[in-house]
């Protein structure tokens, strides 16, 4: 048992002692913030997370990939009656998921930066932004009220604190900071973010692949480099896999599997290079 420390009456809350290859959840709190809510979960290490929306009943739902955890319900804020906390095996690894019951079209953002992770449900009357924030590192959407598919939602893992500070010490390569998928009705993203601008090329590779490759960079955070599963989402991306490509200068490849091939483009915005795929 963890003793929680929150600002609303503290709840006890059991973490499974059972050897996970992966992050360990060691605190939840509810924390009471401008008429919303804010969600913090702090681990051991980097999560990787995705977040999305059901409808029937209206939820935010954010899955904690690679983590275990006791089912227990944690008492909520503001727009958030409860937190419920379950845990789902599959595909040989364990999942802990958060389910916070929120009204319909309830606007919410995901942050994860170093090890902790926080989900604001914001309070009636706010709108989340729908953008990515490249300063801050976080990433909005807004809740679906009628469609029961996982259409809006995002994927990826969280940009540790000092992974431009040591591009910036050393002045090396360029730095990979984060990778992340976004589905939305009309299209999906897959996004990396870096440190500096940086050359690349796009192409494809056969019918299903789509192939990314940033010159002179590097990917400092050994949790950037698994890949991520998109095919929980209603979007033509199936997998993405982030890799380094040792050579006389090191280059950053990202295969992107497509469940359809469908027509595509790349934007570089600001510090990202995106590739956007229509539906």
């Amino acid at each position: 048992m963890v003793r929680l420390v929150a600002v609303v009456p503290a709840l006890c809350l059991a973490f499974s002692g059972a050897a996970v290859a992966g992050p360990r959840i060691t605190d939840i709190r509810v924390e009471p913030a401008n008429g919303g809510v804010n969600i913090v979960v702090d681990a051991s290490e980097p999560l990787t997370f995705q977040s999305w929306s059901k409808a029937q009943p209206s939820a935010v739902v954010v899955d904690l990939l690679d983590t275990a955890a006791a089912p227990s319900t944690k008492k909520g804020s503001g727009p958030v009656g409860a937190v419920e906390i379950s845990r789902h095996d599959g595909k040989g690894s364990p999942m802990t998921r958060l389910t916070l019951p929120t009204a319909a079209g309830q606007d919410y953002e995901v942050t994860a930066t170093g090890n902790s992770l926080t989900i604001a449900i914001f309070g009636k009357g706010t709108r989340a932004d729908l953008r990515t924030d490249l300063k801050t590192d976080a990433s909005r959407v807004r809740v679906a009220s009628v469609d029961t598919r996982i259409v809006d939602g995002e994927l990826g893992r969280a940009t540790a604190t000092d992974a431009v500070l040591i591009a910036q010490a050393t002045g090396g390569a360029r730095q990979m900071t984060y990778i992340g998928f976004k589905n939305a009705p009309n299209q999906a993203r897959v996004f990396a973010r870096l440190n500096d601008t940086a050359e690349y090329t796009v192409r494809k590779e056969g019918d299903n692949l789509v192939v990314l490759e940033i010159k002179n960079a590097t990917i400092p955070l050994r949790n950037n480099k698994n890949h991520l599963d998109a095919t929980f989402f209603d979007s033509p991306v199936k997998m993405i896999t982030p890799s380094e490509i040792e050579d006389a200068t090191p280059t950053i490849r990202i295969v992107i599997e497509m469940k359809t091939a469908v027509p595509f483009e790349t934007k570089l915005e600001g510090r990202e290079i995106a590739i956007y795929f229509k539906r």
